[in-house]
C-alpha cells in the first residue's frame, strides 16, 4: 500500500502534536514530549523553580559596556544584574575576567614606548618575539622557564607558571597595546566582593579568571587567577568513598572549575560578556580568608617537574 506523500508543513505539524504546553510552578510554560517534563532554567527574581531542584545556574551578564581605567566594576556588575532580572543573591559566585580588572585598574600599556634591555633583544630572537613585548614579559616575570621558537614560559611574581606571564593582546584596542595582570588580583577580588556585598547586602564570593594552556593537553581552558570570599579549594582526602576506602589525593580545585564553568557563557571573543553569576552550587565553603595562592604549588611539589 502507498502511503500519502505530506508536505512539508503537514510533516512539521505532525512532528509536533506530540507536545503539550505545561505550565511550571514558577516561571513561563515549557514545552514536553512523552510526559517528560522539559524545564526552563528562568532565572527572574520571581522564579524559584531551578532552585527547587538544586538546579546549578550559569548566567552571562551580556552586552557589558567596554571597561576602562577607573570604572566601578562591581557597581556596573549589580546594576546589570539587575537589569537582566537576574539580581545579587546569597551565596551567589561572581565570576569576572581577568581583562575586565586590568582595564578598570589601568594594567593596559602601549609597548611602542618600552625602551628593551639587551637580556630581552637577546631572548626576543630566540622566540621570534619583539624586544618590547619580551621586556614587558621579563618585568612580570621572576624566572624565564623556557624561551624558544615555540613557548615563552615564566614564573610570574606572584608564583604562577604561564606562558608570556599573562600579557595578553586579545580584546585591547591599539596595533602596540596589551593587557597586563592585575597586580594583585587577590586584592581585586576582595574589593569588588566588599563593594558587592555593601551595595547589595548579599554574601558572595568572587573569581578573576584568565585563559591558560596546561601540559599534555590541547586547547585552554580558564584558570582563576584571584579569589575572595572562598576556599578556592574542596578537600576530600581522609574521606570515605563510596566503598569506604579512605581518600588519599582528592583535592579539587574549585575555584578553577568555577573559572571554566564561566567560560561555558562568557566567551573568549566578540560577545561582550566578561563576567557571569554562578548560583546554587552548595559545595563551595564560603571564608573570608581566601588566596589564589593556595593553588599554586612550589617546584619540589609539581609532579610535572623534570618530564618537560
Amino acid at each position: 500500500m502507498r502511503t500519502k506523500k505530506l508536505s512539508f508543513h503537514e510533516r512539521k505539524k505532525r512532528e509536533t502534536t506530540n507536545f503539550a504546553i505545561m505550565k511550571l510552578p514558577y516561571g513561563p510554560a515549557t514545552m514536553g514530549r512523552d510526559n517528560l517534563r522539559a524545564t526552563s532554567l528562568n532565572t527572574t527574581p520571581k522564579s524559584r523553580f531551578s532552585e527547587m531542584l538544586g538546579m546549578l545556574q550559569i548566567m552571562p551578564l551580556s552586552q557589558l559596556p567596554l571597561f576602562k581605567e577607573g570604572d566601578d566594576l562591581a557597581g556596573i556588575i549589580v546594576s546589570r544584574a539587575k537589569k537582566l532580572g537576574v539580581g545579587i543573591r546569597n551565596r551567589d559566585l561572581v565570576v569576572i575576567g581577568q581583562k575586565a580588572v586590568s582595564k578598570a585598574e589601568a594594567r593596559i600599556i602601549d609597548i611602542s614606548k618600552i625602551s628593551p634591555s639587551a637580556r630581552a633583544s637577546k631572548i626576543a630572537e630566540k622566540t621570534g618575539k619583539t624586544a618590547e613585548f619580551v621586556e614587558i614579559v621579563l618585568k612580570e616575570s621572576s624566572k624565564v622557564l623556557r624561551a624558544d621558537k615555540d613557548a615563552f614560559i615564566v614564573r610570574t611574581k606572584r608564583g604562577a607558571t604561564c606562558l608570556n606571564a599573562g600579557v595578553d593582546k586579545s580584546n585591547v584596542k591599539g596595533n602596540s597595546t596589551y593587557a597586563l595582570l592585575p597586580q594583585d588580583p587577590d586584592s581585586s577580588a576582595r574589593r569588588m566582593r566588599k563593594r558587592i556585598q555593601q551595595l547589595t547586602g548579599k554574601q558572595v564570593a568572587v573569581v578573576i579568571c584568565d585563559t591558560r594552556s596546561r601540559p599534555f593537553r590541547k586547547g585552554q581552558v580558564e584558570e582563576s587567577i584571584g579569589v575572595a570570599g572562598l576556599n578556592p579549594l574542596i578537600d576530600y582526602r581522609g574521606q570515605k568513598d563510596l566503598f569506604g576506602y579512605t581518600l588519599r589525593f582528592k583535592n579539587v580545585a574549585i575555584a578553577d572549575e568555577l573559572a571554566s564553568a564561566a567560560e561555558l557563557v562568557m566567551g573568549q571573543g566578540r560577545e561582550k560578556t566578561p563576567v557571569a553569576i554562578i548560583r546554587g552550587l552548595a559545595r563551595v565553603r564560603f571564608q573570608d580568608r581566601a588566596s589564589s595562592r593556595f593553588l599554586v604549588v612550589s617546584s619540589e611539589e609539581d609532579l610535572f617537574r623534570g618530564t618537560l
